[in-house]
């Protein structure tokens, strides 16, 4: 098995357990759970799993972050705490659907990055899997039924949800330049993780001043809050980023519309979502853009700066 196909696999069961965050987080939202109070601390969940792993094997990559530690702010800041909160802020104004449609434009914006940045046009897979997964995307979202009346803020909230999309789209960007290389060094990637987890829950953690009540408190929502951080936040980031060792930037990127499929398949399974040819129709064409990607891609065209 080549080190791309590793990195597909993870790439694909790190969306699927993303894909449960929706439903997840929909039902704590539903009993009135403070998700504001979830995104800090599902995030300090995140990062003890990833301590625990480094207290095991007694090496917390002091030396890894003295030297990363740069890469390791800017990801925690723009990648971890801008997208988390921009996220849930959107949700005041937005549906959820729709926040997520505005989200996965983040394979756009790493696109863009790339072409402006670092000079380097997409393949033409790459184009053609753009384009068949944001039809996929959009079918589902058609599939759902039309959203609900918008309100006074409808604006606002498409414009935090555009962000949302770039600050994630950073993410993988920053994320993939800084995993690059470590395929053969997992006890890295698992350290480097954590230094941005404990920087990003860290730099959150002020919002807990403000919390006034909606904590967890039945069995179920303590379930699917501890879900949220031990999988969400914990193990889908951790694979996610041993993906990103064998990726570019822009796959991983256009891989993240599976979130909307995957997100559709869990809310079929736990939340009597019903089929019908739409929701169908989109599933193919982006597993059709999966596909794709998992091609051996023609010679990428690198522009010379200047």
């Amino acid at each position: 098995m080549t080190h791309k196909t590793k990195s597909l696999i993870f790439a694909f069961l790190a969306l699927f357990s993303w894909g449960i965050h929706g439903p997840a987080g929909r039902y704590l939202a539903v009993n009135n759970v403070n998700m504001y109070f979830v995104a800090v601390s599902r995030f300090w969940i995140g990062t003890f799993v990833f301590f625990l792993y480094l207290v095991k094997n007694n090496d917390y990559g002091f030396r890894l972050f003295k030297a990363k530690w740069r890469q390791i702010l800017n990801i925690s800041l723009v990648g971890i705490c801008m997208n988390s909160l921009l996220y849930h802020l959107t949700l005041k104004y937005l549906h959820g659907t729709l926040v997520m449609i505005l989200e996965n434009l983040a394979p756009v914006f790493v696109l863009l990055i790339v072409y402006f940045r670092d000079k380097i046009a997409p393949t033409r897979n790459q184009l053609i899997s753009l384009i068949v997964a944001m039809i996929g995307l959009i079918s589902i979202v058609l599939g759902k039924g039309s959203f609900p009346e918008l309100g006074e803020g409808y604006t606002i909230g498409v414009i935090l949800g555009i962000l949302t999309g770039i600050t994630f789209g950073a993410y993988i960007y920053l994320s993939s330049g800084l995993m690059k290389g470590l395929g053969k060094e997992p006890r890295a990637v698992i350290q480097l993780l954590f230094w941005i987890f404990l920087l990003s829950s860290v730099l959150m953690s002020p919002i807990y001043l403000f919390i006034d009540g909606g904590l967890p408190s039945t069995s179920t929502e303590i379930f699917w809050f501890l879900e949220m951080g031990i999988f969400q936040s914990g193990i889908a980031y951790l694979l996610w980023n041993f993906a990103l060792t064998g990726l570019s930037a822009n796959t991983a990127s256009i891989l993240f519309t599976f979130t909307v499929l995957f997100t559709t398949i869990n809310e079929v399974l736990f939340m009597n979502l019903k089929l019908n040819s739409t929701l169908i129709f989109g599933g193919v064409l982006i597993t059709i853009a999966g596909y794709l990607l998992s091609k051996k891609p023609k010679k990428k065209l690198v522009l010379k700066r200047g």
